[in-house]
């Protein structure tokens, strides 16, 4: 069920009373029934593959804990990464070796697997479970209840944010009444992610879909508008998502942590993993970049280990070369700002800043023109187009462009103002309150007129 179906509404508000009505000591069952029944929902034959990646996870976890022979650990350890990553390899990778290796002569059976929803997430988080006891900085879940929970969580289980065992375990403690501050303050966060999903993303769609779809039939200035439009799409549809994701657990009282701050103000590539997708970055600091040896063993290994982070990174996102050419090239401008020692934090000057995050910017903008395409000539077409010099908007597309020109610049100018407006304090603001109330009403009426038309979430494809 989409977050943005009535469908998913009457889900939700079902199981917020369902689980406000139960004992204490149940509610973990009521939060673990209802993930599962939402995944559920999307395809229940790939159940057993979320569940067998919780018990084997747990049971590697539990053998870690009851262990200190630094061997058995480190084989406990290996099983657990060759589970995990096999699991990628077979349902998310397949298809790829099998159209890479078939021009060499070698003929492998056709892939017939469709894609489990949320395998790069729950695999990664479940991995990151038996990495954390095997590293002593957690201690083992008692039962395989907790990592369930943990991994299976409905809001964050198919896109994200990415989150360690340790958060939510210790929030798992607190099954009490949600607070009226928390439960309005999850209301309006997930009115915001709905704003910028309904109004914003679906929206650029319309303009990004057709020009990517055949971009030798466009102008110069038509791809350039529509890479730019792809741009705030992606950032308004993957950051909608998270906010969805985080006012729906506030009612559970289950902190999610933010997943994006303002990327496209960055003034560097490296600024920007810093705000883009941070719980991903986090997570590929953590448990690739350092294990690699970080910036630990010279200057050529620090590079390679950029580049072998970015790479993998990039290949987390889709079976296919475009992506690997995607996280490259962030490799690449990650390595060329260490070597030139480029201050993370920018200039101090209001000019050198601002031209630093237009460069940035456009940095990024050409990284998504392969994000997108998933083949190297639509890509390399796309190139083609943009350097041909022809801007002007032909009559057809001039509606649409103008249109998506005009929808980053209310994004822009209305994100700005709410980061700078002075607003009270929720819990002590009832009219607020009300506001809230009012404006999620509207958003049912957005349902109805726009609701048709939405489109899958973005990162559910990963």
């Amino acid at each position: 069920m989409l977050f943005t179906s009535l469908q998913w509404l009457v889900f939700l508000l079902t199981v917020f009373i369902l689980y406000h009505v139960t004992p204490v000591r149940f509610r973990r069952w009521v939060m673990l029934g209802s993930s599962f029944v939402f995944y559920a929902s999307w395809n229940w034959r790939y159940l057993a593959l979320l569940v067998a990646h919780i018990l084997v996870d747990w049971t590697c976890g539990y053998l870690l804990g009851n262990s200190n022979d630094p061997r058995r650990r480190k084989l406990i350890l290996t099983f657990s990464i060759i589970f995990n990553l096999s699991s990628l390899a077979v349902f998310k990778y397949y298809g790829l070796i099998f159209n890479s290796v078939t021009p060499l002569g070698i003929h492998l059976p056709a892939p017939s697997l469709s894609l489990p929803l949320g395998i790069s997430f729950f695999a990664f988080e479940s991995l990151s479970y038996s990495i954390d006891v095997y590293r002593r900085t957690m201690e083992p879940f008692k039962s395989p209840l907790e990592l369930a929970l943990f991994v299976t969580w409905f809001p964050h289980l198919i896109a994200g944010p990415i989150i360690r065992p340790s958060m939510m375990r210790s929030q798992l403690k607190n099954q009490y009444d949600v607070t009226r501050e928390r439960f309005f303050t999850g209301a309006e966060l997930m009115l915001r992610g709905y704003a910028k999903k309904l109004l914003i993303a679906d929206r650029l769609a319309l303009v990004v879909n057709p020009v990517f779809a055949n971009p030798s039939h466009f102008t110069s200035l038509e791809l350039i508008i529509a890479v730019y439009a792809y741009a705030f799409q992606i950032y308004c549809d993957f950051s909608a998502y998270t906010d969805i994701a985080r006012g729906a657990s506030r009612w559970f009282n289950i902190e999610l942590p933010e997943n994006f701050d303002h990327p496209y103000e960055s003034t560097s590539i490296t600024e920007f993993w810093r705000r883009w997708h941070m719980t991903l970055s986090h997570w590929l600091r953590d448990y690739l970049y350092i294990p690699l040896g970080g910036n630990r063993k010279g200057r050529a290994r620090t590079y390679a280990n950029i580049m072998i982070t970015m790479l993998l990174g990039g290949l987390w996102h889709g079976a296919s070369w475009t992506f690997m050419v995607w996280g490259g090239l962030h490799g690449l401008c990650l390595s060329v700002e260490r070597l030139l020692g480029v201050n993370v934090q920018g200039p101090t000057g209001k000019i050198a800043r601002v031209g630093r995050q237009i460069l940035t910017f456009h940095l990024v903008c050409l990284g998504w023109i392969f994000f997108r395409n998933r083949t190297f000539q639509s890509a390399g077409e796309m190139l083609r187009g943009i350097f041909a010099a022809k801007f002007w908007i032909s009559p057809p597309e001039l509606f649409p462009t103008l249109g998506a020109v005009v929808l980053i610049i209310l994004y822009c100018v209305f994100s700005y103002a709410g980061r700078h407006l002075t607003l009270p304090d929720m819990e002590q603001s009832w009219p607020r309150q009300i506001a809230v109330a009012v404006g999620c009403s509207l958003v049912l009426i957005a349902f109805m007129v726009f609701g048709a038309s939405s489109n899958v979430f973005i990162y559910f494809q990963f």
